[in-house]
């Protein structure tokens, strides 16, 4: 009798703890996913270059910074774009494709603007809007006044600053709108 009631007590007890370590291992099983955006291929075509004066090799690195004067002074400002980032990405595929992106048309730092909550979900894409020439980012900083037209007519803001960027447990449940520019720092 006392056997089958020590029995019964484990049986019981048993479920309680397996799920605890189930659980444990999902969440494990989770943070190892990523985040759908860091396996998009890319959408721009070879005649889609973002600068129309200059083209550069690809870099192996695209460092980020969020505000212009943190740029060093021999940067060159060649494509001034905004982002279009599909909902539910968390902040590494974010950074991620935007590096991927940047890197791609040869910028080894890219210059991150304000977010918005974008009106409609356009997936993942990145639209250029030049300028023609690169210029130098350090004493010529023209504002984010590009893509205006398009910018205005989105939702709320968004932070996404350093304390989003790159973090895996930074979700963005709804689609944003991202201002950026790429910089080229290296001769």
């Amino acid at each position: 009798m006392i056997r089958s009631i020590r029995t019964a007590a484990m049986l019981a007890v048993l479920p309680l703890l397996g799920g605890c370590g189930i659980k444990d291992r999902a969440e494990a099983v989770w943070e190892r996913i990523p985040s759908a955006l860091e396996e998009v291929p890319f959408l721009h075509q070879e005649e889609n270059r973002p600068a129309v004066g200059a083209v550069y090799p690809p870099t192996v690195k695209a460092e980020p910074i969020f505000q212009a004067d943190q740029a060093p002074a021999a940067c060159k400002v060649f494509a001034h774009l905004l982002i279009w980032i599909p909902a539910e990405a968390n902040g590494r595929g974010i950074a991620k494709v935007t590096a991927k992106e940047a890197m791609r048309w040869g910028a080894d730092m890219m210059l991150i603007g304000r977010s918005r909550k974008a009106v409609k979900d356009m997936g993942l894409d990145f639209v250029y809007y030049g300028p023609e020439q690169p210029y130098n980012s350090h004493d010529n900083w023209r504002g984010w006044r590009f893509g205006y037209e398009e910018w205005i007519n989105q939702g709320g803001w968004v932070t996404l600053g350093y304390d989003e960027w790159g973090k895996s447990d930074a979700w963005f449940r709804e689609p944003l709108v991202i201002q950026a520019a790429f910089l080229r720092c290296q001769n």
